[in-house]
């Protein structure tokens, strides 16, 4: 059964998103390439082909054994070897490919027999593992970007905690920058300090300091007084 591509345009209330017939009263919603669609039974079916045997409708949970299905020459539905004639023939086509008309749910006022509820039962299951699986990679999604955000988190704590040491060593340079330039003053000030607390340094009170004297002081000497030897 060649599965018929599903469009990703909008549909109209009661109406198939896929093969556009009006008037089914059943749809299922299932996701196909990322996409929520609204099908009808038999799209559905025939969107899925490897998902149920064509003949019996039997729903596969895991992926069937190549030894006990007969492979379909044209898409890749599996066929219960027990659902064909014996021998199986050597080329096989399963309904939908062997007839291009073929319909899984041909009319919605079909009464529902045995087959029919085989077939919507089926159609129901593969929707449901749809669903699942769109959870799935959903919830891998959300995970995904939950483990991104903190990493883009712990890079921006990082960053900040960076920014925060390169302004506490900016501010350290300039404080030990302004004490070099004030360093020698400071130095003298206290050398002469300790000089003075040593008793270094003789501090006189002005009446022991000599006066100095004035070029008509009687007392000064000119040039041609001798001075003594």
């Amino acid at each position: 059964m060649n599965p018929p591509q599903a469009k990703p345009s909008d549909t109209m209330k009661g109406e198939c998103g896929n093969c556009r017939l009006k008037e089914r009263w059943l749809f299922h919603r299932l996701s196909i390439r990322g996409i929520d669609r609204r099908l009808c039974t038999s799209c559905v079916l025939r969107l899925h082909p490897s998902f149920f045997c064509p003949s019996c409708f039997h729903f596969f949970d895991h992926p069937p054994s190549a030894h006990r299905f007969v492979t379909c020459t044209k898409c890749s539905s599996f066929t219960h070897l027990d659902c064909l004639p014996s021998p199986p023939p050597t080329t096989f086509l399963c309904p939908p490919c062997s007839n291009p008309a073929f319909s899984f749910f041909p009319d919605a006022n079909t009464p529902i027999d045995q087959r029919l509820a085989l077939v919507l039962l089926c159609a129901s299951k593969v929707a449901a593992a749809s669903a699942a699986k769109a959870l799935a990679l959903a919830s891998a999604r959300a995970d995904r970007a939950l483990r991104e955000a903190a990493l883009a988190r712990k890079r921006a704590r990082d960053a900040l905690d960076y920014c925060s040491l390169l302004d506490k060593v900016k501010r350290l340079d300039v404080s030990q920058d302004r004490n070099l330039a004030t360093a020698p003053n400071a130095a003298s000030k206290k050398d002469e300090f300790n000089r003075f607390a040593a008793g270094q340094v003789k501090v006189m009170a002005p009446s022991e300091e000599t006066p100095l004297h004035r070029p008509n002081d009687p007392q000064v000497r000119d040039s041609r007084t001798e001075w003594p030897g």
